[in-house]
């Protein structure tokens, strides 16, 4: 059994993670996006041609200092719709859409996330988009994801993505997540 509680496989699980286990807050959210572009680059996937177009911006933590805290610790992302992710009428096409929430609503978990708690960000449950606008091609827009409520096993983010040249809303989901940390004996 490992110094943490975790058996040796449990033990193996966690160091494949590597560089993510000695960071906490908007280091880990940055990090773990930056090892998501160093894999898609090695291993190309579905994701590959989105990945390089999403910028992480800025992200809230749950706890700032001891004087300021944000009960729903948020990240803010944007992205520049890219032809190739456009629908026959040149606007971005709704799979890239719920695409793009699926993997940036995850993201905020990097903020509060530690082993047997979220560390490997859970799969996804339910993902519910509502499309208001049509996003063509060239636009830019800003893609705001918020924690609303995390438990031990469950939790629900909001995504809001917005045109960043005037702020109408284009786009908006809710992400239901399920944790699949192996459990940490203590």
């Amino acid at each position: 059994m490992g110094q943490d509680g975790t058996t040796g496989a449990e033990d193996a699980v966690y160091s494949s993670l590597g560089p993510l286990m000695g960071v906490v807050g908007d280091k880990r959210a940055r990090l773990f996006v930056e090892m998501a572009r160093e894999q898609t680059a090695k291993t190309p996937d579905w994701f590959a041609s989105l990945l390089p177009h999403v910028k992480l911006v800025s992200s809230t933590p749950s706890l700032t200092s001891e004087l300021e805290t944000h009960p729903h610790p948020s990240i803010l992302f944007q992205y520049v719709v890219q032809p190739s992710h456009c629908n026959r009428l040149g606007n971005l096409h709704g799979g890239s859409t719920a695409t793009l929430f699926d993997w940036c609503t995850t993201i905020p978990l990097a903020l509060i996330s530690k082993p047997g708690f979220w560390l490997f960000m859970g799969v996804t449950r339910t993902l519910n988009v509502t499309y208001l606008r049509p996003v063509p091609a060239g636009t830019q827009v800003d893609i705001h994801c918020e924690i609303l409520q995390v438990g031990k096993r469950l939790c629900t983010v909001k995504g809001v993505m917005k045109r960043s040249d005037d702020g109408t809303i284009v786009a908006v989901c809710e992400h239901g997540k399920f944790n699949t940390d192996p459990s940490v004996k203590v």
